[in-house]
């Protein structure tokens, strides 16, 4: 049995590697581990939602008695959970509650004394948080270049392509425009933060690829340091024809709905011209999709998205050799 502190816990190896030989468990509730958790585990909750509000519930009233009634939960659920672990002794568990205490203390006694080998967060996910935030506060440990272009030039596609990026629009799940939230709910800011954290350490020490994100994606916000570095970073400008760039647009947006575009419409009502909006808005009544994104990117995006310097300029017709042009330009520094 181990209990390490959070950088022990997270440097034997990064949970987001997903080893074989390990496995992190979560014994938190549920809605906890929905909200964020370490990227990686898996949730076997010693206490349901449920569960955890009857004893804090008691607790305030007869703490002796709350500890009696959670230690009689857990027992029962980690009896009902453990045939089901399938485990060897050979892997490594690593255990963690929300602040380090009788949850996975229960989990990881049990568990020792059978006779696999455990690690505990010390102080739980709260430590790990910490650990979280003190990271994303300090400058990234890696050189950044970073794609700009006009909206449909390629840029999320040439991320996909380069195993050294960092896809911050896919880890948000926004594409940070007024149309961007073609991905569904975002994250939390915690688990957004978490999973940045996590590929940001898998990153480290190399030559990353990174499009030049605002600030902000939808609800989120990216963390100073890391847009400061890749705002200072070489800047590489994609370019591609307008036919090319209509054909990427409709591949993410083709299948949104007419509420869906409304909304986005009248965000960026106030920054295009009436007669163009009504253009755009009519054109998607009457199912001509390839004409609302011509519209939207000749009059709005263009037009709205500042023009930006840049050191180097590639031509994105074809993603696989603008790749090749990409590694080209970084081997230079």
């Amino acid at each position: 049995m181990q209990i390490l502190d959070a950088q022990g816990f997270l440097e034997i190896k990064s949970p987001s590697a997903n080893s074989r030989a390990e496995v992190v468990i979560d014994v938190r509730s549920p809605s906890e581990f929905a909200h964020s958790h370490i990227p990686g585990a898996c949730n076997l909750a010693v206490l349901s939602d449920e569960e955890r509000e009857r004893v804090g519930t008691l607790y305030k009233h007869n703490p002796f008695e709350a500890k009696l009634l959670g230690a009689a939960l857990i027992c029962q659920n980690i009896a009902r959970t453990l045939p089901t672990l399938n485990l060897t002794p050979a892997h490594i568990i690593r255990i963690y509650c929300a602040r380090g205490g009788m949850r996975s203390l229960s989990l990881q006694t049990i568990l020792a004394n059978v006779g696999y080998r455990t690690i505990r967060l010390q102080n739980g996910y709260k430590a790990y948080r910490k650990f979280v935030l003190d990271y994303l506060a300090k400058t990234p440990n890696m050189q950044f270049f970073t794609l700009i272009g006009p909206t449909g030039s390629g840029k999320s596609e040439l991320l996909a392509l380069y195993e050294d990026s960092l896809d911050i629009e896919s880890l948000a799940k926004h594409c940070g425009s007024s149309f961007g939230a073609i991905y569904g709910a975002q994250p939390s800011v915690a688990m957004f933060e978490n999973t940045l954290y996590a590929r940001l350490r898998e990153l480290e020490g190399k030559k990353v690829l990174i499009e030049g994100e605002s600030k902000k994606l939808g609800s989120l916000i990216v963390p100073k340091p890391l847009y400061d570095a890749y705002q200072r970073a070489p800047r590489i400008y994609l370019h591609a024809p307008l036919e090319l760039r209509i054909h990427r647009i409709l591949r993410y947006y083709q299948h949104i709905d007419e509420a869906f575009f409304a909304h986005a419409m009248q965000k960026i009502a106030p920054f295009m011209q009436k007669k163009f909006w009504l253009e755009a808005k009519q054109a998607f009544e009457r199912d001509d999709k390839p004409k609302v994104a011509q519209i939207l990117l000749e009059q709005y995006y263009d037009k709205v998205y500042k023009k930006q310097s840049y050191a180097h300029y590639i031509e994105s017709s074809d993603l696989h050799e603008a790749c090749v042009r990409v590694r080209e330009i970084m081997a230079r520094y």
